[in-house]
């Protein structure tokens, strides 16, 4: 079976002289060319410019000098973040062209810890949904890879990088890092700088990292937070919350599966499990809906883009703009006191336990058509609002949460478990000793094309 190598192993061997950082880059841009035409993750890479930076960055390891502990490994970045030399466009013809002169604050600390940063990822346009056309999911590419970070876990996935950066704000890097089989970081709003990225809901915005394992988002989040990231070794007497099935809405029969048997692991592992009492998840969307349309509508128009550029939005975005346009003040009043109240019912819930274990998505990744939009026909498929269910709520309390892949379905689709606490720490700390009892984070799409060489 082929499996995946992890970004701190990159690192290391670079490092050691193994492998240089030209090396690397080379074998990133070989998978690319391979994989690209069926993924479409990228939508910008400067290959010249790239050249010229791994071989400065290999002249300096040769020299024993080394940046950082990122040194020479190739991140990518979503295309809603600042990346110096290229276009922040979004996904969206709305933006314009021109480069960005600087990096967003976050892509600055990846490359002071000497990171590649080795191109942009394509994202949902502006962020607002959940398919990023038009990338697909490595493991099967009828299907959609999530978003709205899907390019960046998409290239995470198939092996043109061992790490990327995505930015979530009601479950657009968790989402799609299960679709995809690899593992995301939700951190909470105030870990990583969100200047230079394309706002969305300011209050929910979070920026963070999509990788192989829960060890490769401590050591990416250390980098981003310019915080020193320790996982404790062990989880015993740790206690663990579990929703019932009741609250959690419809979930796919395998995804619960694979998730009780997670939990299972944990349990093996010393943990304790307590069913916690929370809010229906379904309670959330209607008021979360009109809260973050207002935010994104009122975005939209101090950046002087809507109405004035109406005209080249896509379909979906436009229609929730036209929406957005219906909401009163009194609407959205109602919206956030209801979320306040659901949010002190789901804090109380949780006051127990340590943190929750739950389905990062309900269910598994659903095919394009499945997702289609459709004006004359409605809209969105609501198959796209069932993917978000499981995320949001922790979205608006300010949660840490980290998905990482737990079982595969029987077609083969990658299953995503969510870890959600307090901390950053604490989370990537159970997902990690989650991953040392089990696997699945282990395995690649079956692309033959997809592996990093040991």
């Amino acid at each position: 079976m082929v499996t995946r190598v992890a970004l701190r192993a990159v690192a290391r061997d670079i490092r050691s002289g193994r492998r240089s950082a030209s090396e690397e880059l080379d074998r990133s841009l070989d998978v690319m060319r391979t994989v690209e035409p069926a993924i479409r993750a990228f939508v910008s890479v400067d290959e010249e410019r790239l050249r010229a930076e791994a071989a400065t960055l290999t002249d300096e390891a040769a020299r024993g000098r080394f940046r950082g502990p990122l040194h020479g490994v190739p991140i990518a970045v979503k295309d809603l973040i600042d990346v110096r030399g290229h276009p922040t466009r979004g996904g969206s013809r709305v933006t314009d062209g021109r480069p960005a002169t600087t990096d967003a604050p976050a892509v600055r600390r990846l490359r002071e810890a000497g990171a590649l940063i080795l191109g942009k990822t394509a994202t949902h346009e502006f962020a607002h949904g959940v398919t990023t056309p038009p990338t697909r999911n490595p493991w099967d590419v009828t299907r959609i890879p999530g978003g709205s970070s899907g390019g960046s876990a998409a290239a995470v996935a198939a092996g043109e990088c061992t790490g990327a950066l995505g930015s979530d704000t009601g479950g657009s890097i968790r989402v799609p890092a299960a679709l995809c089989g690899v593992s995301g970081l939700r951190p909470r709003p105030s870990d990583i700088p969100t200047g230079g990225c394309l706002p969305f809901s300011p209050k929910l915005d979070t920026c963070g990292p999509i990788a192989g394992d829960a060890e490769d988002l401590a050591l990416l989040f250390g980098v981003l937070s310019a915080t020193r990231c320790t996982l404790d070794a062990t989880i015993a007497g740790l206690r663990v919350g579990v929703v019932p099935a009741a609250d959690l809405g419809d979930v796919d029969p395998e995804v619960l599966l694979a998730v009780e048997a997670g939990v299972r692991e944990l349990v093996a592992e010393g943990a304790t499990t307590a069913a916690v009492r929370v809010p229906p998840f379904a309670a959330w969307s209607g008021p979360r809906t009109v809260y973050v349309l207002h935010d994104f509508l009122t975005v939209h128009r101090a950046a002087g883009w809507y109405p004035h550029r109406a005209a080249r939005y896509g379909e979906e975005v436009a229609s929730y703009l036209a929406l957005a346009e219906t909401i009163t003040a009194h609407e959205r009043e109602r919206a956030v006191r209801e979320l306040h109240r659901l949010e002190a019912l789901l804090r109380a819930g949780l006051e127990e336990v340590d943190v929750v274990v739950l389905p990062t998505t309900a269910i598994p990744g659903p095919t394009v058509e499945e997702c289609a939009f459709t004006p004359d026909g409605g809209g969105r498929s609501p198959v796209v609002a069932t993917l978000m269910r499981l995320c949001g709520p922790f979205s608006w309390c300010g949660l840490a949460a980290v998905t990482v892949p737990c079982g595969f379905t029987t077609g083969g689709l990658p299953i995503g478990l969510q870890v959600v606490g307090r901390d950053v720490p604490t989370v990537l700390g159970v997902a990690a000793q989650y991953q040392a009892r089990t696997e699945h984070h282990r395995t690649v799409p079956a692309l033959g094309l997809a592996a990093v060489p040991d």
